[in-house]
């Protein structure tokens, strides 16, 4: 049976590109390996800006509205920050999920619940292999996450990632967020509320025991401890870390690595990505990756301006500790909303990023001193 588009893979960046390309009126298969809905591993956190994107209805899903957010440093410090307005919304992710896909059958694309083997090229087409069948499609599109298929068949590999472990247990925050630095080298903490509990999760770049660590941060917290279950999360730090794709076969979402360096948000992304794609195909259906490529430039600013911030912030922990109670955290809640954009903030940040890095400076060089001193006066 022949497809417009075969779409690999049914979260949000598979059900986003399925809808609109049915939208524009093609023939959309999407291929799942799970029956929906399944449980997907993820606190569920949509950023305010995120809704734009959505179909009619998501309004029902949420569980939780944030307006403030809280930082913390190792579990010894922490403070509050409160937003005007809501800048996050928390959902069920395998509810969630099940909803953008019966959005995308409802104007037309079809499901196909079996594994994705691989695909060749046959003429101007190319032939889908799956567990239930063949098929044809003039674009293939790998929606298909971290361990993408569709990418590794392309000679794509995952470089860049956090590994993430991530519990869902008893707890209280309703309407606010919890973000824990100090306790990886490049990564964080977090508490997010889900309904009437709470996500306990830790995401690093390094090599970090994340199982001891969160062991830790549950006996400090009193937080109920229940085993972990892991993912890991790619991210772009350049322009050409984000794998499009090739000819008419073209990746989004995690399968070409669209999360967000700084803290992870994918779904936004995910969802804005799927859209770009499908305008890709209908305005360049013969050479859709040069279209997607130039589409795409806005989501890539964003992502690389958020890698640049991640580096600061995570080389000097302490320092955006400090940042945040009076610069950053406001600003990012601008982000969040879609009032200012990561490149907006990293370049106007320099100057309040320098002011906090000297007077950390200066309270390390102070103490250094005090001690020295203090050893000098001492009586014997």
């Amino acid at each position: 049976m022949f497809y417009d588009a075969v779409v690999i893979g049914s979260g949000p960046a598979g059900a986003s590109t399925a809808y609109h390309l049915s939208r524009a009126g093609l023939k959309v298969l999407v291929i799942e390996k799970e029956k929906l809905p399944r449980f997907k591993l993820c606190a569920g956190c949509l950023s305010a800006r995120t809704l734009r994107l959505l179909p009619e209805g998501y309004d029902r899903l949420i569980l939780n509205t944030i307006r403030a957010g809280k930082l913390g440093y190792r579990g010894l410090q922490e403070y509050e920050v409160k937003a005007n307005r809501d800048i996050a919304y928390i959902v069920d992710r395998s509810q969630f999920d099940h909803f953008l896909l019966e959005k995308a059958l409802e104007v037309g694309a079809e499901l196909l619940i079996g594994e994705f083997m691989g695909f060749e090229k046959e003429g101007k087409t190319y032939k889908v292999y799956t567990s239930r069948g063949n098929f044809y499609t003039n674009y293939l599109i790998g929606a298909d996450g971290f361990h993408s298929k569709t990418a590794r068949l392309l000679g794509y590999k995952k470089s860049k990632f956090f590994r993430s472990l991530e519990l869902f247990t008893e707890g209280n925050l309703r309407d606010k967020v919890l973000i824990e630095i100090g306790w990886v080298s490049r990564g964080y903490l977090w508490v997010f509320p889900h309904g009437e509990g709470i996500s306990v999760g830790i995401a690093t770049t390094g090599k970090e025991n994340l199982l001891d660590i969160l062991k830790e941060y549950a006996l400090i917290k009193n937080i109920s401890f229940r085993h972990p279950k892991g993912w890991h999360i790619p991210f772009p730090e350049r322009k050409e870390d984000i794998q499009i794709g090739k000819e008419r076969i073209l990746l989004v979402g995690d399968s070409a690595n669209m999360t967000d360096p700084l803290l992870g948000e994918g779904i936004y992304y995910a969802l804005w990505a799927g859209e770009t794609l499908s305008k890709a195909i209908i305005q360049n259906p013969s050479e859709p990756t040069k279209a997607y490529e130039k589409l795409l430039k806005p989501i890539a600013e964003e992502l690389v301006h958020a890698g640049k911030i991640a580096r600061l912030a995570y080389r000097f922990q302490n320092v955006a500790f400090r940042m945040g109670k009076d610069y950053a955290l406001r600003n990012f809640y601008q982000v969040l909303v879609g009032e200012k954009t990561y490149k907006s903030l990293y370049w106007k940040g320099w100057f309040e990023f320098l002011k906090h890095l000297t007077v950390e400076g200066m309270t390390r060089i102070f103490k250094k001193h005090e001690g020295r001193y203090a050893g000098i006066n001492a009586k014997p």
